[in-house]
């Protein structure tokens, strides 16, 4: 059986000229080939009023992938927003965050990208920089939205011995760059395993869990030409696709940022 993956879903509204301004719940196609592409079936979950519809549907899934998106509030790191801070989403917070709090909890394999690395540092108690610009002057231009987002824009060191080294079969690996905030402070459990040139945290894994790993750059839109963004997916898959006993496993209190 090939393992099932959610997904969680952004807020809009439809572009679609006939019913403009319509709400919708959305995510991007490329994070549902990449993980058809390697093995796994993509299911898509909505934003709900009452998150205790949730357990209906975890027990069913296999895997978990936090995708990119807008920005996490920074009260749920206890900061005030920066100026600079854009658009966020309580709703699509508290959905994540809860979804990252049951995957780490339950042993579930999961995988972050972008904003889905924040989410699953943030969820055991780590920060962000609200804005790399402003924040962290000394770095590249990260936030490229302006560019394809398949272009390289620079290399990430990969630390070596790390899980992330296994997995990407590298110490350098090509990163395109479509974001303006990165993690600040790691959260309890987190270990960074790689940095762009600027020092720039861009990879992350959690060893107390059997998978949970994440990157700050779009992997989603470079497996089909780089190899070691390929395997990124696919040792997700194969990670989903080993059955496990999913039991509290006793832990020391995670330490999650909450709303004050």
């Amino acid at each position: 059986m090939r393992p099932l993956v959610g997904i969680p879903c952004r807020a809009g509204v439809s572009t679609d000229p006939e019913t403009p301004d319509r709400p919708i719940y959305f995510n991007n196609r490329a994070y549902i080939h990449a993980v058809e592409h390697a093995g796994g079936v993509p299911i898509l979950i909505p934003l709900l009023d009452d998150l205790s519809g949730l357990e209906a549907l975890r027990t069913r899934l296999d895997g978990l992938l936090l995708s990119g998106g807008i920005d996490v509030d920074p009260k749920y790191y206890h900061e005030n927003p920066h100026h600079k801070l854009g658009a966020t989403d309580c709703q699509l917070d508290e959905l994540e965050l809860s979804l990252a709090r049951w995957a780490f909890e339950q042993n579930v394999p999961t995988l972050g990208i972008c904003r889905g690395m924040q989410v699953i540092n943030v969820a055991l108690g780590g920060t962000l920089y609200q804005d790399l610009q402003e924040e962290y002057p000394e770095s590249l231009r990260h936030a490229n939205w302006d560019r394809p987002r398949n272009t390289i824009i620079h290399q990430l060191r990969v630390e070596r011995g790390s899980h992330m080294e296994e997995l990407l079969g590298a110490l350098e690996v090509p990163a395109n760059s479509l974001h303006h905030q990165a993690i600040k402070e790691a959260g309890k459990g987190v270990r960074i395993t790689g940095y762009a040139e600027d020092g720039v945290i861009e990879l992350l894994e959690v060893p107390e869990h059997r998978f949970m790993v994440a990157a700050q750059c779009h992997p989603e839109e470079l497996y089909k030409e780089h190899q070691p963004w390929a395997r990124y997916f696919q040792a997700f898959i194969e990670a989903c696709s080993v059955k496990s006993v999913r039991q509290f496993v006793a832990k020391e209190p995670v330490l999650v940022a909450e709303a004050s």
